[in-house]
């Protein structure tokens, strides 16, 4: 591989030989002070030339630069507005491992483009018409302070993404999910870790293109959970990844927002959260979407007060000693179960607890029962299931007649030792 002052000698050699170019410049990696140098580097490197078309038409005069494994001419397909009479590129991965990225331009092109990159440094100026420029630095391309209208932007479009992405899963369409996940969801995240390395750094720095940087800014633990966010293409595994980037978005998103002195939609965040909370356990083949989700740590209280109060409501046969008695050790319990929670835009509603396709409850808040909250959640359950089953008090007439009209029949009666009360098992089967 040959080194740096053996490529240099030659890319200045090539330009004071030939009378077509008056002029070089450096930009990139090379001249960035604060770029990592490695063997890596591109040279990158524009001749100043008074025409672009003989370059153009003798493809063979790169030929001096060395060996070619393969290129690329990007612009043989100019994007709209390109004028391949102004600037014109040759991207060469050579044979001894060296990269050039070359590009002949016209004088006119030249000037504008070493006024807007401070990176540029000037190597050969043979008709002394080149402007003078500061030492290179990498300040154009520092972290910039956002606009509210961008901060609120990059929150509604990080959250409405997962929409998509949530229903990709669902639907087992890994490579549509991959493709969103880091095409779009993972853009917004990686700007928004950038502002918060900004907010801590006067903005005056730079987490390079695609935040490859953000390694040297990030404390430990924040940089891993970031890594969590790259998943392998597995299902389960992306749903990790997905919720991983949630939490890790939600809280730089609110600690952005409390530094620039912005308002955090708290409200969209959640709902959209809650969402994919949902979209994650649905059942596959599910007929209808359910807003039911796996319970998290300190759903207990809310959940333990819809136990006691649907007890105390439905079993006034038993005591209510009894059931308040039990009140601290269902908690306890709530914790360590398979609950699904109802949850609606204005909170917790109900839940069921689950074991194995044992329906241990289901519970609907007071003021929200006749709403089919019930009903949805025991259609969860049947979408999970093939056969469920569970126990009634043969007093609570109207959990009995809600069960057989949902398709259960009962299947033995015998004694609750601990209430002393009647109850039936009822079963149910898909089909």
């Amino acid at each position: 591989m040959r080194n740096e002052k053996e490529m240099m000698d030659l890319i200045l050699g090539v330009a004071k030989k030939d009378e077509r170019i008056r002029g070089v410049y450096m930009t990139g990696s090379r001249t960035n002070p604060n770029a990592p140098k490695d063997v890596f580097q591109d040279y990158d490197i524009v001749y100043i030339v008074r025409e672009t078309g003989s370059f153009r038409e003798d493809r063979e005069w790169i030929d001096v630069f060395g060996r070619r494994l393969y290129m690329q001419y990007p612009d043989d397909r100019p994007e709209p507005g390109t004028d391949i009479g102004q600037c014109y590129g040759y991207l060469m991965q050579l044979a001894d491992g060296n990269r050039l990225d070359l590009h002949v331009v016209t004088l006119e092109f030249a000037l504008k483009d070493i006024a807007h990159d401070r990176l540029c440094r000037i190597l050969m100026d043979k008709d002394m018409v080149l402007p003078e420029i500061p030492r290179s630095t990498d300040e154009d391309h520092w972290v910039k302070r956002p606009e509210e209208e961008d901060y609120l932007h990059c929150c509604n479009e990080f959250w409405w993404i997962l929409n998509s992405i949530g229903k990709g899963l669902w639907r087992g369409e890994i490579p549509y999910v991959m493709d969103m996940l880091n095409m779009h969801g993972r853009p917004e995240l990686v700007k928004m870790l950038a502002w918060n390395v900004g907010t801590e750094r006067d903005f005056a720095c730079s987490v390079g293109k695609f935040g490859k940087y953000l390694h040297r800014y990030l404390a430990e633990d924040h940089y891993e959970r970031l890594m969590k966010t790259y998943p392998p293409a597995e299902e389960e595994a992306i749903w990790q990844s997905v919720f991983e980037m949630c939490g890790l978005f939600d809280e730089t998103a609110r600690k952005v927002g409390r530094e620039l002195g912005y308002s955090y939609d708290e409200k969209e965040a959640h709902h959209s959260r809650l969402y994919l909370d949902c979209t994650s356990v649905l059942p596959k083949g599910a007929k209808e979407f359910v807003m039911v989700r796996k319970m998290k740590a300190g759903d207990e209280e809310k959940a333990a007060g819809i136990w006691l109060e649907g007890n105390l409501d439905a079993h006034g046969f038993v005591p209510e000693e009894y059931w308040k008695g039990n009140y601290e050790e269902v908690k306890r319990q709530l914790s360590d179960s398979e609950i699904y929670i109802y949850e609606d835009d204005e909170g917790i509603e109900g839940f069921v607890g689950l074991e194995n396709g044992y329906i241990q409850g289901i519970f609907v808040k007071k003021e929200m029962r006749s709403k089919r909250i019930g009903r949805s959640l025991l259609n969860f359950c049947k979408g999970k299931y093939e056969k469920l089953s569970l126990h009634v008090y043969a007093e609570n007439e109207k959990a009995l007649n809600f069960y057989m009209r949902e398709g259960f029949r009962t299947d033995e009666k015998r004694l609750d030792g601990s209430t002393g009360q009647q109850e039936y098992r009822m079963m149910w089967r898909k089909g």
